[in-house]
């Protein structure tokens, strides 16, 4: 069988999924063609005549500020490709929730979650925990505004996590508290060590579809402490905690997305101390990126 994936050169979270795709198929035996007539296009992409034209989408351009430039523009060729294609693939019931909210069109579609590579569900040596520390929360993240790190590291200040550390993957800057450790950009292949080493995740985002730092999370067994708006929390299920730091988003609006709404900090130490207490989570098969592939497959035939 024969198939294509535009954007697999990125580096962004779509095209990281679409490589990790990519490599799935070609060691399945699948055959990567750009003639092919099996295609998948992420975000956005060229349709191509008699052939399954697959579109797989993620969130929508929200903010209301325009910081990326102007949301509506932005918008646009998404909106005009997921009109025209013959089937969509959404990353959680939040994004196809989005997307026919704001076109109030319904497209045939599928939602299926991000996957992890192998090497994430194997058991490695993880790296030390910081001196001193003998429980680690770890965040992983490109970090922006409405990824919500800053309001992590303030309930990390809380004393009832003073014997709890945070660590940052991602890059993010460095900060003066004892308890809080950032680290530069992590060799993808050099996860899992970091995962393994901590007890726990939390990944606040404000509107997030399904971030492949959660799914690399639940496939090394952490649980996960995230914000009830969004589709990570579909993600989550069981396996973690999750809390309500802001009201419901309402479908169809724009949103101030670099401006998230103020937290409660009791909340979020709250949620943190509960799901230290949750240990290992159970091996989530559905996260495997062969089970994934599998589901994309099926779409082909």
């Amino acid at each position: 069988m024969n198939f294509f994936i535009n954007q697999i050169d990125n580096t962004n979270g779509p095209t990281i999924f679409a490589k990790r795709l990519h490599d799935e198929f070609l060691s399945q035996g699948l055959n990567y063609d750009a003639g092919s007539k099996n295609r998948i296009s992420i975000t956005t992409g060229e349709y191509k005549d008699n052939s399954l034209n697959i579109l797989r989408l993620d969130n929508l351009y929200l903010d209301s500020g325009n910081t990326l430039g102007d949301s509506n523009l932005l918008n646009k060729p998404i909106f005009d490709c997921y009109k025209s294609f013959d089937h969509i693939v959404f990353q959680s019931e939040y994004s196809r929730n989005v997307y026919e909210s704001f076109t109030g069109v319904k497209k045939s579609n599928t939602v299926i979650y991000n996957g992890a590579p192998h090497h994430f569900f194997e058991q490695v040596e993880p790296i030390d925990k910081p001196e001193g520390f003998d429980k680690v929360v770890i965040a992983s993240s490109q970090w922006r505004r409405h990824k919500r790190i800053e309001e992590c590291i303030e309930a990390f200040k809380d004393k009832r996590l003073k014997d709890v550390a945070l660590v940052i993957l991602g890059g993010y800057e460095s900060i003066d508290l004892p308890n809080v450790f950032t680290l530069p950009m992590v060799n993808p292949e050099s996860l899992p060590m970091f995962y393994q080493m901590a007890d726990a995740m939390i990944h606040l985002c404000w509107l997030d579809c399904c971030p492949n730092s959660v799914v690399e999370a639940l496939a090394s067994r952490l649980p996960v402490i995230c914000s009830h708006n969004g589709g990570t929390h579909e993600l989550v299920k069981g396996d973690g905690i999750v809390i309500q730091l802001e009201d419901d988003y309402k479908l169809g609006e724009m949103v101030d997305l670099y401006n998230p709404p103020e937290v409660c900090m009791d909340t979020i130490v709250s949620a943190v101390l509960k799901c230290l207490d949750i240990g290992d989570i159970k091996i989530r098969e559905d996260l495997k990126i062969s089970n994934v592939s599998n589901s994309y497959k099926e779409l082909f035939s």
